[in-house]
């Protein structure tokens, strides 16, 4: 009965994170989600078979929809995030073009954001690891005891998922504009 709750929020969770960045950060991130999302639905494409999923509206084999939205509002907080560090530790209005260090904002973004949903959605019995087919033997991260290569991979996926969304971002900002343009 709590998986339908979680569900639930993982759809609403698109349309609050989208209004609190447009009313309180007047930030349209329309843009950054559906680039996320795209990354989102790539991913759970190429690993479907790593990880079993225990939500009802499905769109591809086990893998529900709400996950794709789950990335999208994921990496729309990393970007956020990583940017916020990247323009407080570099002294910055803005990630300076070709500033190869909003990389290292981005893995730190992985550890405060990403591993975090990680966690609890596998807490919360969102899904369960495909350990048979995994092969994760590096252990477990003390505390939140959840395996190392699962920080790691979020670490990896980080060096390259926020400069797509930055990239593209802009393309589909189009897509929802806004307010009075």
């Amino acid at each position: 009965m709590a998986l339908i709750f979680w569900e639930v929020w993982m759809y609403a969770q698109v349309l609050l994170v989208w209004w609190l960045f447009r009313r309180f950060a007047r930030r349209n991130v329309a843009g950054e989600m559906i680039a996320g999302g795209m990354i989102g639905l790539f991913n759970e494409f190429a690993t479907e078979p790593l990880w079993d999923y225990h939500l009802r509206l499905n769109f591809y084999k086990d893998t529900p929809l709400a996950i794709i939205l789950a990335w999208a509002v994921m990496f729309t907080l990393v970007v956020y995030f990583s940017e916020t560090l990247y323009k407080y530790f570099r002294k910055k209005q803005a990630v300076q073009p070709g500033d190869k260090s909003i990389f290292l904002f981005d893995l730190a973004a992985a550890v405060l954001v990403s591993f975090p949903i990680e966690t609890l959605g596998v807490k919360t019995g969102i899904w369960t690891y495909r350990y048979d087919k995994l092969n994760w033997d590096w252990g477990m991260v003390p505390v939140v005891n959840m395996p190392w290569e699962a920080l790691f991979g979020y670490c990896l996926f980080m060096l390259i998922g926020p400069s797509f969304v930055r990239a593209w971002e802009n393309t589909f900002d189009a897509v929802i504009p806004e307010a009075g343009k």
